[in-house]
């Protein structure tokens, strides 16, 4: 009788578990503003370029379970005419307070600029962002991105590339 007590216990547990968990699909468009720090690599110069109206477009991908989700984030961006394609895991929190979080990592970033992937290779970055909940399917989204390059030109002289982004985002996160 003990073991079925248990048996039951904690079969419920799994049940409202897994009815708390899903598939979470999160589309998201933005724009935001670039900074880009280029440091002085075998006796070149630095220099700071702000970039403005960086048009962002992509969506996250991933699982939630409660009130934690993880998954992939892929990102399209436009910056100064040059596209860039991130790719980014991550991992979120949805607060009751009509406040979610998360934090990414990214692992891949490509351009259709030959002349910038030609000079620069991809190093890591990563990221934070806030979303505010409170309007019916849609999140209002502040997110901090930094990604940095590495020099991989020709020449001996060259940069090597930071760069911080500061998106502003509307989204609609589906859980399913």
């Amino acid at each position: 009788m003990r073991n079925l007590s248990l048996l039951l216990v904690l079969g419920s547990f799994l049940i409202v578990n897994t009815a708390n968990a899903g598939f979470l699909i999160d589309p998201y468009l933005g724009t935001g503003q670039t900074k880009s720090v280029f440091d002085a690599v075998g006796g070149a110069t630095s220099q700071d370029d702000d970039e403005d109206n960086t048009t962002v477009t992509g969506a996250r991908l991933g699982y939630s379970f409660l009130l934690l989700s993880a998954g992939i984030d892929y990102q399209m961006a436009s910056v100064d005419g040059s596209n860039f394609t991130n790719t980014s895991v991550f991992v979120g929190v949805d607060l009751p307070i009509l406040l979610r979080g998360w934090a990414e990592y990214f692992v891949g970033s490509t351009t259709d600029d030959s002349d910038f992937s030609d000079s620069f290779k991809f190093k890591d970055g990563y990221g934070i962002g806030l979303g505010f909940t409170g309007l019916p399917f849609v999140s209002i989204n502040l997110e901090i991105q930094n990604l940095n390059y590495e020099w991989d030109g020709s020449t001996a002289t060259g940069y090597d590339l930071a760069t911080a982004t500061t998106v502003l985002s509307v989204s609609l996160p589906l859980d399913f």
